[in-house]
């Protein structure tokens, strides 16, 4: 399918679309950049088809579902490895988002005592600690994956730093993943210069 007619559609925030936003913007695709407001997503919803966004519409053709689109993108233009090893690593890795998603929503770090707070910090450290543990895995090169760019290093350009502000601590990517905030830096000043001139929308 030709990468034309692209409309991607969400809310003004980088959630859950920043590394669909980034690989677009790298790729040159032009793309229509609709986001609804909270207040009129309520009217909105029911013609969507599970009620919810993202979508990518390509030609016609409605994608839902974040982690399928990220990857059919990542296949159509050329950011998903070939090797099945490789393509294992990219998965897990996006698949860490839902998990983090899923334990703010369950806590809420602002809202939540200092017991629950403490046990959420613990486990957001030990996801820093484990991915910084696999990029070291793979070789730690100039990409998440050694020499090979994909849509693992639009995730942790776009997404990962988000997962560090969730706590409150002083530079923790630094302290708990000094290769990855390397990583992030290289890509920010290249590969995602666009994305974040045009594109990104800082976390609350």
């Amino acid at each position: 399918m030709k990468m034309e007619n692209v409309k991607l559609i969400y809310f003004p925030d980088n959630g859950r679309v920043g590394l669909i936003r980034a690989m677009l913007a790298y790729k040159k695709i032009p793309f229509e950049n609709i986001m609804y407001s909270f207040d009129e997503w309520p009217s909105k919803k029911d013609i969507y088809e599970f009620k919810q966004l993202p979508q990518l519409e390509v030609n016609g053709k409605k994608l839902t579902q974040t982690i399928a689109i990220s990857l059919y993108l990542a296949r159509q233009l050329d950011l998903y490895p070939k090797d099945i090893y490789l393509q294992y690593h990219v998965d897990s890795l996006l698949a860490t988002r839902d998990d983090i998603t899923l334990l703010y929503r369950k806590v809420k770090p602002k809202q939540c005592t200092e017991e629950e707070y403490k046990k959420y910090k613990e486990m957001i450290i030990l996801y820093l600690q484990r991915i910084e543990a696999r990029y070291k895995e793979l070789g730690s090169g100039k990409y998440y994956l050694g020499n090979e760019l994909s849509v693992a290093d639009f995730f942790l350009g776009c997404m990962f730093e988000e997962f560090a502000v969730l706590i409150k601590e002083e530079d923790v990517m630094e302290k708990y993943s000094p290769g990855i905030k390397k990583l992030v830096e290289r890509l920010k000043k290249n590969e995602l210069k666009e994305f974040y001139e045009k594109y990104y929308i800082a976390f609350n």
